[in-house]
């Protein structure tokens, strides 16, 4: 059965096709491209539709949102130009050509252009919001603080400003500070899985695990398809040393996103510690095709394969791991175990001093 949008375009473009210089139905069939995210068809029709109407305001700023959206900068930055150029009194069109030339590196044309649409629209939070972005890029998070803030004040309702803020706070050491701020999006949408994840993030970093896992269920519960979401509720798992539970979100992380190596690394991880240890090393070794190895891979590899009685190759990794980071004390233990298993006691016990203890 077809969804509604694709109804829709089938009865547009039917109308077209009998009604060719229709421009309502053009209209129509570019907004119900954007609406189903099919961007690149928007950009087509929506040129159509300017070569018949050149002066559409509307138009120019739509087909320069799709640029923007293809990470067609150039391309953006001209329809907005032409969208400034048609209506001089649109702030719309100054903030998003300001966003534009930001994204491409030219910083001050930004400014000047964010001043502009402010001076348009100095009731609106965008211009503001847009003008904090702007220095967040440029890491003058002080600056970029000041015109969120400034955001707010003209819409406390500006999830978006308080989330920035949030960002560039934490990044300037103000954790508490960010947590506020992170709440405050919350109180205006707690139905953002993005917000329950920012905030869950400061507490994590803040080692208070029991807000960060509540915050990072929220996350879930909002949106059970979000790999992020499932991904850190899974490492926060394992950060309180409750692998059980982390099992099933990592699991979910991986089915979703399978290309994920970190959800993929501490699946692996959580796997050994409840004893599962041939998937661990299938999922260690995905990771290990995904990213290639590194010391800490080799070592959670080489302890599955020992656990495996698979002790050549637990060798082989443990002393890859040991090669990698020399001053670990679990791999050089990890190694003299299975040196041990191999009767070379003499390697075991030089490995077992290298790691501060004895067997």
């Amino acid at each position: 059965m077809r969804n509604p949008i694709q109804k829709d375009l089938l009865g547009l473009r039917k109308r077209l096709r009998t009604a060719p210089n229709d421009d309502e139905a053009l209209k129509d069939l570019w907004i119900s491209y954007m609406e189903s995210g099919r961007l690149a068809d928007a950009v087509v029709v929506l040129q159509q539709y300017l070569a018949r109407r050149p002066t559409d305001h509307t138009a120019m700023l739509a087909c320069g949102t799709c640029y923007r959206k293809l990470e067609l900068h150039e391309a953006a930055a001209t329809e907005f130009e032409r969208a400034a150029k048609a209506e001089p009194e649109s702030a719309v069109a100054r903030y998003n050509l300001g966003r534009v030339y930001d994204m491409m590196g030219r910083s001050e044309e930004a400014v000047r252009q964010h001043e502009k649409a402010i001076e348009l629209a100095p009731d609106s939070p965008e211009p503001y919001y847009r003008m904090g972005v702007t220095y967040a890029r440029r890491n003058e998070l002080e600056e970029a603080t000041r015109w969120y803030r400034r955001a707010i004040e003209a819409d406390y309702a500006c999830a978006k400003a308080h989330t920035n803020l949030g960002y560039a706070l934490d990044a300037m050491g103000e954790s508490d500070a960010a947590i506020l701020e992170f709440k405050r999006a919350i109180e205006i949408d707690s139905d953002n899985a993005d917000h329950h994840l920012n905030l869950g993030a400061v507490y994590g970093e803040k080692g208070m695990l029991v807000e960060a896992i509540d915050e990072f269920r929220k996350a879930v519960e909002v949106d059970p398809t979000s790999t992020e979401a499932r991904f850190n509720l899974g490492a926060a798992l394992i950060s309180s040393g409750s692998d059980e539970e982390a099992l099933p979100e990592l699991e979910l992380a991986v089915r979703h996103s399978p290309e994920n190596a970190e959800a993929r690394y501490l699946l692996g991880v959580a796997l050994i510690s409840k004893c599962r240890f041939g998937r661990a090393l299938a999922e260690l070794q995905r990771v290990a095709s995904l990213r290639g190895e590194t010391p800490a891979l080799a070592y959670h590899i080489g302890t599955a394969l020992a656990s495996l009685d698979r002790l050549e190759d637990a060798e082989r990794y443990l002393r890859r791991a040991v090669k990698g980071d020399p001053e670990d004390p679990a791999v050089h233990y990890q190694l003299g175990l299975v040196l041990d298993r191999l009767g070379r006691n003499v390697e075991a016990s030089d490995a077992y001093r290298k790691a501060g203890g004895s067997a």
